[in-house]
């Protein structure tokens, strides 16, 4: 019988394997998340020595779906592993890297994953996770049709995929996002440049039509005639209308950037100081109800500093905290009063902090490292 081995961290290893990856964010920020991942474990049979890959990727906090099966004969795709269940749920449960000489002779094997690795003939397997800034992404699979003992070498070239398959799905997705919102700027110009002309046009139109529907002189057949101009013209005002809506319509996963972006932007505009917006960490995609609660949270805090705080620059920073996204406004000012205590006049904190608390979540007010106030505003996904 074979027992589990190992059971290390992993750390972040010094380039000891040969990198045929060594301009790999250049080349994933071209790429869809599906297609980095692919090309990581493609690498994985010469880098590692294995005969089969395949990534399990984290579909909520009790199981993962594998996919990308590499050099397997049967259709592996689409299988939930839970949590705790097989080598690849059991590394989701501790967060380290496991393996086994025979996965078909381990015990805790469960019936239905033996009968698949019986079919494929996998004897040697290694498991290893996959995690970018503590969040766990899923898990890296190797196997050997032969028994195998998996030593360090092996080990540390599966745990440099896995932290390079990490990188690449987060800069894939950023890449998505980044093109996602260029995507809503140019949808934005296109409705505003439809609103000051063809909008216009059509309010131009519809009123010339009403002025000369109100002329006594006009016999009932032409005032007919207007009339159904009218209201064929006001129809077209109401479809484009309809248009600008669609247009408008952010993604969940936009929406919070682009309204923040756009307070920043009015924020600068009206005072002349500089209000930097920075996305510390890509969070996850919220509720739009979630995301303007968050917006307005901001926007009530750089109106606070519009008004209080003298301020000579801003900075809004948007990260994923806890099972949630968190905002902070921090401001280089004056600061809170003498006795620690917030400015209540102009703050709006108690409004703010309740408009948060209804959808779950928390506001919080403190001193900058620089003298300045932060707030803090959190809401769950």
């Amino acid at each position: 019988m074979s027992d589990v081995r190992r059971g290390r961290r992993m750390t972040r290893l010094p380039d000891t394997v040969s990198d045929p990856y060594e301009r790999y964010a250049d080349i994933l920020a071209l790429l869809d998340r599906r297609a980095a991942v692919r090309m990581m474990v493609a690498s994985m049979p010469r880098l590692a020595g294995v005969d089969m890959a395949c990534v399990g990727e984290s579909d909520g906090g009790d199981r993962m779906v594998l996919r990308y099966a590499l050099h397997t004969e049967t259709n592996l795709d689409g299988l939930v592993v839970p949590v705790g269940a097989g080598l690849g749920g059991r590394v989701l449960l501790i967060r380290r890297t496991l393996w086994v000489s025979d996965y078909c002779a381990s015990p805790g094997i469960t019936d239905q994953f033996r009968t698949l690795a019986e079919a494929e003939g996998v004897r040697g397997m290694i498991a290893v996770p996959i995690e970018h800034d503590g969040q766990l992404l899923g898990v890296l699979y190797g196997a050997n049709r032969y028994e195998r003992e998996f030593g360090e070498r092996a080990a540390q070239a599966l745990e440099k995929i896995a932290h390079r398959t990490a990188a690449a799905q987060v800069v894939a997705e950023r890449a998505r996002h980044a093109a996602e919102r260029v995507m809503h700027e140019e949808r934005r110009r296109v409705v505003l440049e439809l609103q000051d002309s063809v909008g216009a046009m059509l309010f131009a139109l519809q009123a010339g039509l009403q002025q000369l529907g109100d002329e006594p002189e006009l016999d009932e057949q032409m005032r007919a005639r207007l009339s159904e101009i009218e209201r064929q013209t006001a129809e077209a005002a109401s479809a484009l209308r309809g248009s600008v809506r669609v247009l408008t319509a952010l993604p969940e996963q936009v929406a919070l950037d682009a309204a923040l972006r756009e307070h920043c932007g009015a924020f600068t505009e009206r005072t002349g100081v500089s209000a930097k917006l920075i996305t510390l960490t890509e969070p996850p995609a919220l509720p739009s109800s979630r995301a303007m609660v968050l917006a307005d949270a901001v926007r009530e805090a750089l109106l606070n500093v519009e008004k209080h705080a003298k301020a000579q620059s801003v900075v809004v920073s948007v990260f994923a905290h806890g099972h949630g996204v968190a905002v902070t406004v921090s401001d280089d000012g004056v600061g809170l009063g003498g006795d620690g205590a917030c400015p209540s006049r102009g703050l709006g904190l108690a409004a703010m902090s309740e408009r948060v608390a209804r959808v779950g979540g928390t506001v919080t007010v403190g001193r900058s490292d620089d003298g300045g106030v932060t707030v803090q505003a959190w809401v769950p996904t």
